[in-house]
């Protein structure tokens, strides 16, 4: 802010107003010439707040930045994930005795089996912060307003909650990936002879992250209240392969097993690790797929009107 300041008196000679009990002289009034100025300082792009708005929403499920307190649930659930994968990688390095791959003590299918129920609650838990807090905050209108359109925010969401389960489910894949490279006799061989595998446990773990990030952020947009969107998630996966399983009895056949919400994705991603065909054939997928794209709908049409509501 900047210029000139005027100093106004009440009118009576000497700057004295009017006067109260004994003479006292009121105070002098004074009016200062607020103006804005422009912004002379270098603009980044639109993505940088596409970018922070990622950031944040990695932070805050993680508890970085914030008490201790809100760092013990996620990174307890960060070291059951990991787990598996250090100790078999830890194994061959620290008994030199064991002659024996880690891939060989839990292959990648195995591990995504064994990290299932953590992805559940990683998502039931954490996903739902990356949206509720802002809607229970009602600053929605004023992202829309400013830096972010309502088509970035929910693109900034979705990158966010990926990217979170990425970090629960690729990374202790890479971490065994890796590690077999480091206990490898000739790791130079071992990387060029499996080094065919990175594709796979990149698509394996897409395929179990995208439904469940859709399905929680679906989830976590209704509502403002993040224990509700807790409750909600965990009513769908929890519900879901009692009921997929109860029909498959009835009906004495698999196929109902493809519309698993919780258990479906880590089959097909199994597979896909394999490179075997999916349990269920192309019903799977195209469960999957519409798993994916209701999520992805609920989610854009919540927030196309861009209320706080």
């Amino acid at each position: 802010m900047s210029g000139p300041v005027a100093e106004v008196s009440s009118g009576v000679p000497g700057g004295v107003a009017g006067g109260g009990p004994g003479g006292a002289a009121a105070p002098r009034a004074v009016l200062h010439d607020v103006r804005y100025s422009r912004f002379t300082g270098a603009l980044r792009p639109r993505r940088s707040a596409v970018g922070a708005l990622v950031a944040a929403g990695v932070r805050r499920p993680l508890g970085l930045r914030r008490s201790a307190g809100s760092k013990v649930w996620p990174f307890l659930l960060l070291a059951a994930a990991y787990l598996p994968a250090l100790a078999v990688v830890a194994v061959p390095l620290l008994v030199p005795q064991v002659d024996v791959q880690p891939t060989e003590l839990i292959g990648y299918p195995q591990l995504l089996a064994t990290n299932s129920v953590v992805v559940l609650a990683f998502v039931a838990t954490a996903v739902p912060t990356v949206l509720t807090r802002d809607r229970r905050d009602r600053v929605l209108s004023l992202y829309f307003a400013t830096a972010l359109s309502r088509a970035e925010y929910v693109l900034g969401a979705a990158l966010s909650a990926v990217a979170l389960l990425l970090l629960i489910v690729l990374g202790p894949a890479l971490v065994l990936f890796v590690g077999s490279i480091a206990t490898a006799g000739d790791p130079g061989g071992w990387f060029t002879e499996h080094v065919g595998d990175l594709p796979r446990i990149l698509l394996a773990s897409l395929v179990v992250v995208l439904p469940n990030a859709a399905l929680g952020l679906a989830v976590a947009s209704l509502t403002s209240r993040r224990i509700v969107a807790v409750g909600g998630y965990l009513a769908v996966v929890l519900v879901g392969p009692v009921l997929s399983r109860l029909v498959a009895v009835v009906v004495e056949a698999d196929w109902p097993l493809a519309f698993d919400p919780a258990g479906g994705p880590v089959l097909l991603a199994t597979a896909v690790v394999d490179g075997a065909p999916a349990p269920q054939g192309a019903l799977a997928w195209v469960v999957w797929a519409a798993l994916v794209v209701a999520g992805s709908a609920v989610l854009v049409g919540r927030y196309g009107r861009g209320s706080d509501a």
